[in-house]
């Protein structure tokens, strides 16, 4: 007899009876909505600005300040802290439009 046995022994059986358990017979309410919602649409008609629709101009300006910032020690850009070059690539950045005027 192993150990695993023997505590088992002492266990309940899982199954009390075979019968199936009774269902209660009343019917419970169901949930609808009072009135229906109106929903906007999801659909975006106008489109959203991201890099992938930026200006080169735009790109240009960004993967130059964040090169510099990469790997310049002086700079830290979560608090603003900028050397000389850092800081006129972060104000070219900051000034160079993401969209194209129409």
């Amino acid at each position: 007899m192993s150990l695993l046995s023997g505590l088992l022994d002492h266990m309940p059986s899982a199954i009390a009876s075979t019968d199936t358990p009774k269902m209660d017979s009343r019917r419970r309410p169901r949930l609808v909505l009072a009135s229906p919602v109106e929903r906007t649409p999801r659909l975006i008609t106008s489109p959203h600005a991201s890099a992938a629709t930026a200006t080169p101009e735009w790109r240009h300006a960004r993967d130059q300040y964040l090169n510099h910032i990469m790997v310049c020690r002086s700079c830290y850009a979560p608090t603003g802290r900028h050397c000389t070059a850092g800081a006129r690539l972060r104000a070219s950045y900051d000034k160079t439009p993401m969209e194209a005027r129409q």
